[in-house]
C-alpha cells in the first residue's frame, strides 16, 4: 500500500485543505523572503555601479571677465566723386584721381588697399517733358588699414592727393590681439566659475562630483566709429594740416555658465 495515499484517505475533507494551503502559505513566504534578501544586497562603493549613479543635485552659476585693448589699427573709407559734361571726361578724371590716391596710399605704407563700388552714370534732366543728359558722374570708394599715429596726417593727404570725402574710420584692436585675450578669459572665467561652484557645495555640506556642462559667451563692446560725411580739401590750398583723431579702447568680455553635480560628503 502506498504510504502517501493512505495518509491522505485517512485526513478529513476540511483537514485535507487546511494542510494544502498551509503548505502554499510556506512556500510564498520563503519565496518573499529570498526577494528580499536579493533586493537588500548592497553595492561596493568602488564598484562601476556605484560609479554610475546620479549627483545628489546640481548647482548652476556664472563668472564674467573683462579685458580692455586699446585700438592698435584703423580701417578707412575713402571716396573720389567727379562730375563732367562728357562721359570721357568724367571717366579719365576717376581713373586719374584714383591713381593719384592709390600711389600716395602705398607710399604711406597702408595695408588692405582696395579699390570697391565703382559707380558711373550719367545725369538726366528733364525740359518739357523730355529727358535729356546733361553731364556724367562717377565715383569710386577706396579702403585701407593704417595705424592711429598715422592717420591724421594720411587723412589729410588723401584729400589732397584724389579723395574728396571720408566715408568711414573706425578704430579697433588686431583681430590677432582679440583672439588672444579671448581665450585668456575663457579660462580666467572658467576657473573663476567652478572655484565658485566647489566654496558654495562646501558651504553647504556637499561637494562637487562632476563637472555637468560648459558654456562660453564673448562679447565685445561696439566701436564708435570716427567719421567725417564729407571732408573736402579747400580749393586752391595744398596745405592742410593733419586731422586730429582719438584711438580710444575696445573691452571684451566672456560669461562662462558653468553647471556641475554635487553629492552629500561622506
Amino acid at each position: 500500500m502506498n504510504p502517501n495515499i493512505s495518509v491522505s484517505r485517512g485526513l478529513p475533507a476540511v483537514q485535507r485543505g487546511t494542510f494544502f494551503v498551509l503548505f502554499l502559505g510556506l512556500c510564498f513566504a520563503f519565496g518573499t523572503v529570498r526577494a528580499d534578501e536579493q533586493a537588500a544586497t548592497p553595492v561596493a562603493s568602488g564598484s562601476p555601479e556605484a560609479a554610475k549613479l546620479a549627483p545628489d543635485g546640481k548647482i548652476n552659476l556664472e563668472a564674467t571677465a573683462h579685458k580692455r585693448l586699446p585700438n592698435t589699427v584703423a580701417d578707412v573709407v575713402l571716396g573720389i566723386q567727379v562730375e563732367g559734361r562728357t562721359a570721357d571726361a568724367v571717366s579719365s578724371a576717376l581713373a586719374q584721381k584714383s591713381q593719384t590716391l592709390l600711389d600716395y596710399l602705398r607710399q604711406q605704407g597702408t595695408e588692405r588697399l582696395r579699390t570697391e563700388e565703382v559707380a558711373f552714370q550719367p545725369q538726366v534732366e528733364s525740359v518739357r517733358g523730355t529727358d535729356r543728359i546733361v553731364g556724367y558722374s562717377g565715383s569710386a570708394n577706396v579702403s585701407f588699414r593704417i595705424t592711429p599715429d598715422k592717420l591724421g596726417t594720411v587723412l589729410a593727404g588723401s584729400l589732397e592727393h584724389g579723395a574728396n570725402t571720408v566715408s568711414q574710420t573706425q578704430f579697433s584692436p588686431l583681430e590677432s590681439e582679440v583672439e588672444a585675450a579671448r581665450r585668456d578669459l575663457e579660462l580666467e572665467g572658467t576657473k573663476t566659475a567652478l572655484t565658485r561652484a566647489h566654496a558654495i557645495a562646501e558651504a553647504v555640506g556637499l561637494r562637487v562630483v562632476g563637472v555637468e556642462q560648459i558654456s562660453v559667451v564673448t562679447e565685445e563692446n561696439e566701436i564708435q566709429p570716427f567719421t567725417v560725411a564729407k571732408a573736402e580739401a579747400p580749393a586752391g590750398s595744398r596745405a592742410m594740416g593733419g586731422i586730429a583723431t582719438a584711438t580710444g579702447e575696445q573691452e571684451v568680455t566672456v560669461r562662462v555658465a558653468v553647471q556641475v553635480g554635487v553629492a552629500k560628503r561622506e
